[in-house]
């Protein structure tokens, strides 16, 4: 099957338009009111989201996961949900990475 240059400009055109939508509170799963577990692709918990109410001020605190609370780190205090489950993620992606000097130098 061969495509006209076209489709090939006119695919890239419509992907650099299409923002894209995918975000990490899309891996936040609510498990009880107030609580969401942040959940990667295989099915593996690695942040813990809790709502917290404070007087009249709302807020969250996310912690890395771990099964007993007392081995959970603190990963910050955020004033939405979508700021705590970005800071969750992130931690998630420097774990990943290697450590080390730039380059293995």
């Amino acid at each position: 099957m061969q495509h006209s240059r076209q489709d090939a400009i006119d695919t890239t055109a419509r992907r650099a338009a299409a923002p894209n939508h995918w975000h990490p509170l899309l891996a936040a799963r609510e498990t009880e009111p107030g609580v969401w577990y942040m959940i990667d692709t295989t099915e593996k918990c690695y942040g813990i989201i809790r709502i917290l109410r404070r007087g009249g001020e709302l807020g969250y605190r996310a912690v890395t996961w771990a099964q007993a609370s007392e081995d959970r780190q603190l990963i910050g205090y955020y004033r939405s949900l979508r700021a705590a489950c970005e800071a969750t993620h992130q931690r998630l992606i420097h774990s990943a990475a290697p450590g080390g000097p730039v380059n293995g130098r």
